[in-house]
């Protein structure tokens, strides 16, 4: 499966061994396949190994970014939104959406929430609510980017290729991610975004000692994925 994968050492084979049943084989052939492709020809170890702890990181900073931007949109509800005492806990899959944005109603200031308490639900419902009560101004598509990076996220599927078998596909998944994280930017409070930015930029490495040369993700001129050297 991996002929044409080099290692620089015996501590890097030892390696690949150790992670190969742990991250799964397949995992790594994907990311195999694709850089094989991109290369023209064989991969090193350390470049496979690279992205897939690129990926890890990128996940492991999402799962921040994407619990800030929740806390934010219950902030929002909470500030605006109350219920009666009647209103059962929102329970997914048992208490339909519907059934508790419209026991809610608009509050000017409160000392104390009702709904505070009752209030677990999860973010694709908490992102329906907001903007059925006009808490957040964006359309379906930009809904749909930021239910698919926070299911990829939270069920640590790869987020730099995708389900891509080849370049071509990774290449098209690289756009939908790039989209995906603008869209989780726009999200954020504005005193967030620059440090979600930093934080993109910091996954290669800092002080300009990075270990990507490809595939990996910059800020500059907007969210974009770098593809070659």
């Amino acid at each position: 499966m991996f002929e044409d994968l080099i290692f620089a050492n015996d501590f890097e084979k030892q390696t690949f061994k150790k992670y190969l049943p742990l991250k799964g084989k397949f995992l790594h052939k994907q990311i195999y396949d694709i850089l094989k492709e991109a290369n023209g020809g064989q991969v090193t170890y350390y470049e496979l190994s690279s992205v897939l702890r690129y990926d890890k990181n990128l996940r492991d900073t999402l799962y921040i970014y994407l619990a800030t931007a929740e806390e934010y949109l219950k902030a929002l509800l909470l500030d605006k939104f109350d219920s009666d005492e009647n209103l059962p806990k929102y329970i997914f899959g048992k208490y339909k959406v519907d059934n508790f944005k419209n026991n809610l109603y608009e509050i000017n200031q409160a000392e104390n929430s009702k709904i505070y308490y009752k209030l677990n639900i999860d973010f694709a419902a908490l992102l329906d609510i907001c903007i059925e009560k006009k808490l957040l101004d964006i359309d379906n598509a930009f809904v749909d980017r930021l239910n698919d990076l926070r299911n990829h996220t939270m069920h640590h599927s790869m987020l730099l290729f995708g389900q891509a078998h080849d370049l071509k596909e990774a290449k098209e998944n690289f756009r939908a991610l790039e989209r995906q994280l603008t869209a989780l930017l726009l999200l954020l409070p504005e005193d967030y975004r620059a440090g979600f930015k930093t934080s993109i930029n910091k996954l290669n490495g800092t002080n300009g000692r990075q270990y990507l040369t490809k595939f990996y993700l910059e800020t500059e001129n907007g969210l974009h994925i770098k593809e070659y050297y």
